[in-house]
């Protein structure tokens, strides 16, 4: 594993937020998830709470993760600038629910 590489997961409302983009932008967006993963570069990105950050894209995308410990991401979910507001609550319940079930397990 290179040194700046990441491990990362897929939370479920990840996968069906991605699933339902058009073809183009599924390409767009596996193509800088596999940056963070095998460089470590993130692009245009935001630390939005203690948990959740985001990455940006200039026609207003987003895609809502999490690091946690080992260098891991966790993506949680997608969306648009226009309902970033419900996207991030709805980010952080996903991460929540992750960390609970992770200490449960």
């Amino acid at each position: 594993m290179k040194e700046n590489s990441y491990t990362i997961y897929n939370a479920p409302e990840y996968d069906e937020w991605l699933n339902e983009e058009p073809a183009k932008s599924q390409v767009q967006i596996r193509s800088r998830i596999a940056n963070i993963q095998d460089e470590g570069h993130f692009g245009d990105h935001k630390e939005l709470s203690d948990e959740v950050c985001e990455l940006r894209w200039k026609n207003g995308r987003r895609v809502y993760y999490a690091e946690i410990p080992e260098r891991q991401i966790i993506l949680l979910l997608g969306g648009n600038k226009n309902g970033q507001d419900k996207d991030i609550r709805q980010a952080k319940k996903i991460f929540n629910k992750h960390v609970s079930s992770d200490e449960e397990s």
